[in-house]
This record gives structure tokens, sequence and C-alpha cells, in this order.
């Protein structure tokens, strides 16, 4: 199982990113392009390929992986709370959140769009990524 499968499962445990799930919502790399403009979204985007970390004796112990979280609605306070809840999903997995991000609104799409980033490790000797 890939990291960004287990990122998408650990999303699904929130009733509310589920929700959004179930209208297409959550995806990888880019936002879906049949969902409706006014559709709340969340895309997992990596930002890296998994990298070797942690080393003993010169062998790597795991994995290392960077990945860009973006959610997309219609409204600010929502956008907000889908954030907190991708937010608790990745220190689920023990990502922690990066310095830097978006915090805007776009006026072409009509939608706010909060982009944070989060590295983490795999599992000392899950190095099959």
């Amino acid at each position: 199982m890939s990291m960004m499968d287990k990122i998408f499962e650990e999303f699904l445990k929130s009733d509310k990113l589920k929700a959004i799930d179930d209208f297409g919502g959550i995806k990888d790399f880019v936002r879906p392009e049949g969902l409706d403009s006014d559709a709340s979204s969340v895309v997992i985007i990596p930002l890296m390929s998994p990298a070797q970390a942690s080393f003993g004796s010169d062998t790597p112990l795991r994995k290392k992986f960077l990945f860009q979280i973006n959610v997309e609605t219609t409204d600010y306070d929502e956008t907000k709370l889908v954030a907190r809840e991708v937010e608790k999903a990745m220190l689920a997995l023990s990502f922690f959140q990066q310095s830097g991000g978006l915090d805007e609104y776009f006026e072409e799409t009509g939608r706010y769009v909060d982009a944070r980033t989060y590295r983490g490790f795999s599992d000392i000797y899950d190095l099959d990524y």
C-alpha cells in the first residue's frame, strides 16, 4: 500500500472528509474536473519521491515523505473546518505541518484555498514505497 493510500484511508475515518469523498471530492494530484464548481475538494499532492531516512550502519531504516494537501471550498469557514479535519488525519499518521502554505481566495474560481505541506516518515523497517 502506498503512503498516499494510507492518507486517503485515514481521511475516510473523518465523517466530514468522507462526505466530501462521497461526491468524488478527494483526489490525488489535481482537483477532479467533473466536480461541481461549488463542491468542496481535497487534493493530495506528493512533493517529492519517498526518500531514504534514519540510517543505521549505512542502511536506510525508513522513508521520508512530503505532501501538499489543498482544501478548496466556496465558504471560508468550511475551508478551515475541512483543513482542520485534514490536519487531524495527518497527525494520526505522524505527519506534521511545515512552514509556508497558502490561505487565499481566488476570484477566478470563487473558492477559498488552504494549502498546507506535511512531512512524515514511514515506520522503522517499512521501506516498501
